[in-house]
């Protein structure tokens, strides 16, 4: 799903590649080769790579691809070519390897894995990604796009931490239901065939962006404007039938300094009469204080909203703190008015805006460590990401996870 998109200043376009896994024919129409006449189809061996423009799913179990070059005696960029035959990746996301390590497949030490559970990868190697998540173990989960690694042929590995670089991303949509995607967060049966498509489960999509929509949808902004054969790029998904994984370029929350010295021991809240003090719990009996969630009581909620936010994901960290033994949290960051999230290197739709987002770190447990006892609790609640310096959670209620990189 090329973009055209540059990930850093002074980097070259990311380019979409297409890579033939078996021998195959490329066809001028998507039926069975022995139908068509040697004119119309041109035969592809094995590991030939192709840059492409575009690719999308059509009948018969066919990609429909237009290439940057032409191929074949007739010189054609359109082609149709059997999906089982080839593979599809992008050149968003690139992990070198910088220490001679073992890719393994699980993420523990290699002397409890069989030969079989673990790839020698020697320094300098490269490898393109369709995805990365945190692991324990300070473990990265990588998708490899671009080979099939192991005597079993692989794309799915842990690679430890310190051993590689991985530089760029990509945000991609997996559904894990057969759906519908719609023009407007509605029931299916009030909108046209027009205005809806069907999606079948496993799907995976490059996004741009997504957020929380109305009536338990998502609203999602494709990468690619061909899909399914229809030009739009914005669509709305129904929450439990998608999983979100891969962050946005602009989110690198990185800047973030100490809170300072409170002006007093209290604040005003919109929508609330009284005073709330920043040495409060914001939970009553509980353990994060009004202080940490305002910074100190220099960032004071835009309105009603986001001190709902706040109160929220208090609750949830509650229980987070709980689930890590009940020992104390260094609140990083939590609520960010407009101003200081762009100052901090956050994303344009970052829930700290919401107030339902918090950045810490949990003494004596590794970030990737936080990130996966919380995990699969966490599930579809919201999002979950990491650092190797902290932990995201907040409850945008749609599953979304991601690895800030850094």
């Amino acid at each position: 799903m090329y973009t055209g998109r540059c990930l850093q200043a002074g980097c070259k376009n990311d380019m979409k590649k297409l890579k033939v896994v078996s021998d195959t024919q490329f066809k001028q129409r998507p039926e069975l080769s022995s139908n068509l006449p040697q004119q119309e189809k041109v035969f592809v061996p094995n590991g030939t790579e192709l840059d492409l423009k575009t690719s999308d799913v059509v009948q018969a179990g066919h990609l429909k691809v237009t290439l940057t070059k032409p191929l074949g005696p007739a010189q054609q960029l359109v082609w149709y070519v059997y999906k089982p035959d080839v593979r599809v990746y992008d050149t968003n996301i690139k992990l070198t390897v910088v220490s001679d390590t073992l890719f393994k497949q699980r993420p523990v030490l290699s002397n409890q894995l069989s030969e079989r559970e673990k790839f020698f990868v020697s320094n300098g190697t490269e490898y393109y990604l369709q995805s990365y998540l945190p692991a324990e173990g300070q473990h990265v989960r990588v998708a490899i796009s671009n080979a099939f690694l192991g005597p079993e042929n692989r794309t799915t590995w842990y690679a430890y931490r310190p051993d590689i670089r991985i530089v760029g991303d990509t945000i991609t949509l997996t559904v894990v239901s057969d759906t519908l995607f719609k023009t407007a967060p509605k029931l299916s049966s009030q909108l046209s065939d027009r205005d809806k498509i069907f999606v079948k489960n496993t799907t995976e999509l490059e996004l741009v962006s997504h957020e929380l929509a109305p009536s338990n949808h998502v609203k999602i902004e494709l990468a690619d404007p061909s899909f399914n054969n229809r030009s739009e790029l914005i669509w709305y998904a129904y929450k439990p039938d998608i999983q979100i994984e891969g962050n946005e370029l602009d989110n690198q929350p990185n800047k973030e300094t100490p809170p300072p010295k409170p002006k007093g021991p209290y604040i005003k809240l919109p929508g609330f009469r009284g005073n709330f003090y920043l040495s409060n719990p914001i939970i009553p009996g509980g353990n994060f204080t009004w202080g940490e969630a305002t910074h100190g009581g220099s960032r004071i909620p835009v309105n009603i909203n986001v001190v709902y936010g706040i109160i929220r994901i208090a609750r949830v960290m509650e229980e987070v703190r709980d689930r890590l033994g009940g020992r104390a949290i260094t609140v990083n960051s939590w609520y960010r008015d407009p101003v200081t999230n762009r100052r901090v290197g956050g994303a344009s739709r970052s829930r700290h805006l919401s107030g339902d987002a918090v950045d810490f770190v949990a003494p004596g447990i590794h970030p990737y460590d936080v990130y996966d006892r919380l995990n699969r609790w966490w599930g579809s609640r919201g999002g979950l990401a990491s650092a190797t310096v902290f932990t995201h959670i907040d409850t945008r209620g749609y599953y979304a996870r991601w690895s800030y990189g850094f």
